[in-house]
Order: structure tokens, then sequence, then C-alpha cells
């Protein structure tokens, strides 16, 4: 999840008592719900598993995944709240689903929000630390008797706690996530053209073996190999205006015999053979020049 992105929309909250026998048949939801079951006891079918509810339980339950329940003896009080994690075009328009996947149109199932928990558990039964902190929080938002702003950064507390305590995983993810993109970004500026593995685990702080695994599950490569495609990608445009000699210093190479050897394996040609090229864009006295540097 990129926190960057959270902007909560509330789309439904209220109180809730639901009588003895009433069911709910399997069904999916666009956004994500959250329950508190206040009191009784009703039996959950999520995801393909039996969870037996009763009061004081949090649930928790998220878009696209196929869920039913049937309440026990008794009727049940359960406040609860509909919201989307990230504001969406035409939130304010989305219904809440009563319908399982294969009953949804096509523009139906379009409004399944994306889960950005979907790599972590599907237990809908949370763990809260602080249960009084976040019922609290919970409560002023059911009792709608708050502007939409205040509801909004109430939710932004729900969200928060909901993750630290029950998907630690994502939040580290997105630490992880981030040094790897900011590595990516570097060389993409075109910095650590010489830089070793070991280089790379200095500046950035991390050890290199998680930085390299990290890195390769993240963009599908490893940091030297993704660091010596920007190189052959620098050097082509870089040789249109520089000698092979220069481009092999500004890469980082440790002599033009292993950069013309790199380059002639990447491109299946010498790089002298972007002289040609070269001679086209210089005046003629220029690139007369910088073909007897090369």
């Amino acid at each position: 999840m990129n926190l960057s992105l959270i902007n909560p929309y509330i789309r439904l909250s209220m109180e809730s008592r639901i009588p003895s026998g009433y069911n709910i048949a399997q069904r999916m939801i666009y956004d994500y719900e959250l329950i508190y079951l206040e009191e009784g006891s009703f039996t959950f079918i999520y995801n393909g598993k039996v969870y037996f509810c009763k009061a004081g339980d949090i649930i928790f339950i998220r878009p696209g995944v196929a869920h039913s329940f049937l309440l026990d003896h008794g009727e049940i009080s359960q406040p609860h709240i509909h919201f989307d994690i990230t504001h969406r075009p035409h939130s304010e328009c989305i219904p809440i689903s009563f319908k399982d996947l294969d009953k949804m149109s096509d523009a139906e199932r379009e409004w399944i929000h994306k889960d950005y928990y979907s790599l972590y558990k599907h237990t809908p039964l949370l763990d809260i630390k602080n249960k009084p902190e976040f019922l609290e929080a919970f409560y002023k938002i059911v009792s709608g008797h708050l502007d939409d702003l205040t509801k909004k950064s109430l939710m932004i507390k729900l969200i928060a706690i909901i993750t630290n305590d029950n998907f630690p995983e994502l939040l580290q993810s997105d630490k992880q996530l981030n040094v790897v993109n900011q590595i990516k970004d570097y060389i993409d500026a075109g910095n650590g053209m010489g830089m070793t593995l070991d280089d790379f685990s200095k500046i950035f702080f991390y050890d290199k073996f998680y930085l390299e695994r990290t890195f390769k599950k993240t963009f599908g490569m490893n940091i030297i190999a993704y660091r010596n495609k920007k190189r052959m990608e620098f050097a082509k445009d870089l040789l249109k205006i520089y000698s092979v000699s220069r481009v092999s210093e500004l890469l980082g190479y440790q002599s033009v015999y292993s950069f013309s050897r790199a380059y002639k394996s990447y491109f299946d040609h010498a790089p002298s053979k972007n002289k040609s090229i070269k001679a086209q864009i210089l005046p003629a006295k220029v690139a007369g020049k910088q073909k007897a540097t090369d």
C-alpha cells in the first residue's frame, strides 16, 4: 500500500440490530466493511472457512472476498462501517453489494476495489491491541454527529490501527519498496555506474543481500544487472557526443577494453559503430577531431 494514497471514503456508518434467524447469502462487497459485534453471535463463512463470531469480536471484510453469515439464537447488535481506503472516481455513486460474483454485471465487477491487504492473512477476525482506543474512534464515526473531515481523520486512525496490529508486513514491504525505488531512481539518474553491490549497501545503509533480494523481487533483476542495463542505454546516447574512451570513463569502466567488450556483448556490435551517428549531429571539424581521439 502506498501510504501517501490513503484517502478514505466512508460509504455507510450505522448502528444495526438484526433479528434471530436472519442470514445474508453468499456475496462479495465492493469495498471494506468493519463490524463490531456488540451483542449476540453468528456463524460466518469467509473465503471458504467457517468462523463462529461472538460478542466483542471485530470483523474485517475485504473487497472481492466471498462471505455469508447466519445468525444463531437471539438478535445481534453490530454497528458497522463500509469504506474505501482510497477515494476513487464516483465513490459516492457506488452502492453496497448484496450479490455474489456470478450475479454481478461486468460494470458491477469493476466496482470491486483493489484489496491492499490481498497478499496477507485472510482471517476476518482482527486482533486489536488497544481496543478502547479503537472503539472510541469507531463509535464516533458510527454516531453520525461529526463533520466529514473529522470522520475521515478518525477513519485514517482506524486504518492505521488495523494495519499496524494485523498487517505489519505491509508496512515493512512499503519500507522495502521505498529503498529499492530510491536505488532505481539513483541509477536512472546516471549515478552509481561504477558501484558494486557493497557500495550500494554502504550508501543506502542496508545489508547487501537484503537489497539484492528485495530489488530482484520488485524489478525482476538484481541491482548490478539493472545498473549494467542502464549503463548500456546511457552509453548508446553518450557515444553520439563523446569518444569511446570518454564514455568508458564516464560510465565507470576500468578500461576501454572492458567497456567495448560489454558494449559488444549487449548490442552485438562495437561502440565505434556509433561514430557514423556522431558525424551526422556534430559539425564536420568537431566530428573529425572526435574521431582522432577515439
